[in-house]
């Protein structure tokens, strides 16, 4: 016996290492599990939570960009104008931003020249339109 053949011998489980347990469980009818009143005011875990909220941040200088790091990282997508940033700031925010977004896992989306949307990992992006390629996701 090769030791591939004794590592699976062990890991196996015998069907006999079980049969002592069989009488603990008892087959149910899943109409009558179903009719349990315990059961049937049990409500379904939500796979992701919904978004309630989406904020809306206009950065002026990289000193203002722990504003909506915070939102994010807390879950809510971010919507960030740069309209009011200077050029010579607007890299050094954008760069923050998709160092942000990369880091916990979310999308980065360029909306215009002065408008990106940071959308977390657990909000899915849709577009619906035209066939023309968007900046997003």
């Amino acid at each position: 016996m090769g030791l591939f053949d004794r590592i699976v011998a062990k890991a196996t489980p015998y069907a006999e290492d079980y049969d002592e347990y069989a009488e603990d469980y008892e087959d149910y009818d899943s109409e009558e599990y179903l009719e349990d009143p315990e059961v049937a005011s049990l409500q379904p875990v939500a796979s992701a939570p919904e978004v309630a909220r989406i904020v809306t941040v206009w950065v002026a200088s990289f000193n203002d960009t722990e504003t909506f790091a915070r939102e994010y990282r807390n879950g809510l997508p971010i919507v960030l104008n740069l309209s009011e940033a200077p050029d010579t700031q607007r890299n050094r925010i954008i760069d923050f931003a998709l160092g942000l977004t990369f880091g916990l896992e979310g999308v980065f989306s360029h909306i215009s020249d002065d408008v990106f949307l940071l959308t977390p990992k657990s909000v899915k992006i849709e577009t619906h339109g035209s066939d023309t390629p968007h900046y997003f996701s």
